[in-house]
């Protein structure tokens, strides 16, 4: 009996252990046609245009900023990337699907990496006064997306089902404020909304309004959204690339 529970424990630490993964997937050189683009559609991931850097930034939630290391076409080669994820993974917050990518690029790119912690100047996302102003994603609510466009007059993100966390990460990689935004905000959850900004141009300052139809980032997620942003220090584990080889085009 006891070498039959001994087992039995063995095996359910073994699947808390087992990493996610993708079901299958399929990585090519890419195209540079100047596009970018991360995407979650039906259990789908689908990355296109993207270099190693970027891809490890990813995997990893960090900044692209704080990935060093590795060979020189780190930085410069593009892949496209189509993975399934495993049914009983999609649509979980926060998502496998970073994890995943470790272990791809791991495999794949024979990817291996340690980390360096570092205090880095930056902005921490926290609750304006009066509260937030953005609604609490509906049970049942599609896969977590952030949808960002470029328009004419400025820039507009969609996101659906989406955490504060995921928030920040998105701000520290696409609104152009050159520094990295950590989630200050204790809001729990995930939620659908809506942000219009013009992006910002060098020496902007935060309280800074903009002579444009669009506010600034600083001043559209205050009035849009009920948050703010803040300069702080933001303590970081950096990403130091060991080795990468490219991986073959299938």
């Amino acid at each position: 009996m006891k070498y039959i529970a001994l087992l039995t424990a063995m095996a359910a630490l073994a699947a808390v252990e087992k990493k996610a993964e993708f079901e299958v997937a399929s990585i090519k050189v890419a195209k540079d046609d100047g596009g970018h683009d991360v995407d979650v559609d039906k259990g789908l991931l689908r990355i296109h245009n993207l270099t190693l850097k970027r891809l490890i930034a990813d995997a990893y939630q960090i900044d692209p900023s704080l990935v060093s290391g590795g060979p020189n076409w780190l930085d410069s080669d593009t892949y496209d990337i189509t993975a399934k994820i495993p049914a009983e993974y999609v649509g979980l917050n926060p998502s496998k699907e970073p994890e995943m990518l470790q272990g791809l690029l791991a495999d794949r790119f024979q990817l291996a990496i340690h980390r360096e912690q570092r205090q880095v100047s930056g902005f921490a996302l926290s609750v304006a006064k009066g509260g937030p102003k953005m609604e609490h994603a509906k049970p049942g609510a599609e896969d977590s997306s952030t949808r960002g466009t470029s328009t004419a007059s400025g820039m507009h993100l969609k996101a659906i089902n989406v955490s504060m966390e995921q928030l920040a990460m998105r701000l520290s990689r696409y609104a152009e404020i050159g520094r990295l935004v950590v989630d200050k905000t204790g809001l729990t959850g995930t939620f659908d909304f809506d942000l219009d900004w013009l992006p910002e141009r060098a020496g902007i300052k935060p309280e800074t309004p903009s002579d444009d139809d669009l506010p600034t980032i600083f001043v559209a997620l205050q009035k849009q959204l009920g948050l703010k942003l803040e300069s702080a220090k933001v303590p970081i584990d950096a990403v130091v690339v060991d080795r990468a080889e490219k991986a073959d085009g299938n």
